[in-house]
């Protein structure tokens, strides 16, 4: 291909990608609430679906075990079995757990978030450097029009209706999925064409392998960090308050790399307030950050590879970028499934440079050209 012809090909991109874009731009504003509304509906369904898919995840070990393991032939009685086990540890867990944690948060509210405040008012107060800072954030960010907050009842109900209807759908959707999930994989793999139905099944299988290993290795982290973070703040001295903050690490490992560090900051501004009870003293602070980091390190490094597989082994870059992208996209729900979509595509071109590895590798002049330019 000549210059000459590379250039209006080059154009002729161009101009597709502007009219593609003037396209998206334009159906935005025509059919702006249309498209509002269908997202909303959109995201209606697909937030308790993705509820009862993560579910049905973590029922996945205990399914299998009572059917391939144990010889439970019928199904109905397995899901039954299961739904049972399942509702009596959330009752346990709610019963004991839940509820002491809910009044550790409580406690800490009342009780200890007072004393964070007139720390830090102090500290700044003190602090010249960082005190005119504080005093212009006391000053300009303040709500001050309180009396312009209306009620939107209407609003209101429709986050209720949704709430009470994605309760309902959740059980519905996950018994559907746990029953006929043989029948729903054998019908979406008809809609493929015969040419291509192989590949179709082979993606399927390691795109399932990928959630599964995701969510099962999620919530096995999830555990082990909230139990392992439990024990080291009750041997620094947190005492009581060691519950709460161990399940807010464990809890916000959900988000990968950011979560952890975010649930970091009130333990960290509580053993401000509490140094002279805790163990290191005034470096209680940075002996908390650095085993907060040192605990990172080992998950991401050493224990999410053992419990997850390769495919699930993402660039760190990667993950928050897909979190950020279908956080943006879809809520709630592309928060909870944006590093199996992002996994899943990661098999997928792994699958087709299986596929094509003799005409996707570059040869030894590609490479020698590639690294000239570079140079």
């Amino acid at each position: 291909m000549s210059k000459k012809e590379k250039r209006i090909m080059l154009l002729v991109n161009m101009a597709i990608l502007v009219l593609g874009l003037l396209a998206l731009y334009l159906i935005r504003e025509v059919f702006g609430n249309a498209i509002s509304l269908f997202m909303s509906a959109f995201i209606a369904i697909v937030l308790p679906f993705s509820i009862a898919l993560f579910i049905s995840y973590l029922m996945a070990p205990v399914f299998k075990l009572l059917e391939r393991r144990l010889k439970f032939k019928y199904r109905i009685l397995n899901i039954v079995i299961v739904f049972v086990g399942t509702g009596i540890l959330l009752v346990v867990f709610i019963r004991f757990a839940g509820t002491l944690i809910y009044e550790q948060a409580l406690a800490f509210i009342e009780n200890d978030w007072p004393n964070v405040l007139n720390f830090l008012d102090s500290f700044f107060d003190e602090s010249s450097r960082f005190g005119s800072i504080y005093n212009w954030i006391q000053e300009n960010v303040r709500i001050t029009e309180t009396d312009q907050i209306t009620l939107d009842l209407l609003s209101i109900f429709q986050s209720v209706v949704t709430i009470i209807i994605t309760v309902v759908l959740i059980p519905v959707f996950l018994f559907f999925i746990l029953y006929e999930r043989t029948k729903i994989y054998e019908n979406i793999m008809v809609v493929f064409p015969k040419k291509i139905r192989i590949h179709a099944i082979e993606l399927t299988k390691r795109a399932n392998r990928v959630v599964e290993e995701y969510f099962n290795g999620r919530f096995i982290t999830m555990f082990v960090m909230a139990v392992f973070f439990t024990i080291i703040f009750f041997i620094l001295g947190f005492k009581e308050r060691s519950i709460l903050f161990g399940f807010m690490l464990g809890f916000f490992d959900i988000v990968p790399y950011v979560g952890p560090f975010i649930a970091i900051i009130l333990p960290v501004l509580y053993s401000l307030t509490e140094r002279d009870t805790l163990m290191f003293g005034q470096y209680a602070p940075i002996a908390i950050l650095t085993i907060n980091i040192v605990g990172q390190m080992i998950q991401n490094n050493v224990a999410q590879p053992l419990i997850m597989g390769r495919e699930t082994k993402i660039h760190p870059l990667l993950i928050l970028s897909a979190f950020v992208f279908f956080t943006y996209l879809f809520g709630i729900v592309g928060l909870i499934l944006a590093i199996p979509i992002t996994g899943t595509i990661k098999t997928t071109i792994i699958y087709i440079k299986e596929l094509n590895k003799e005409r996707i590798e570059l040869n030894k002049e590609e490479l020698r050209k590639i690294r000239e330019e570079e140079a």
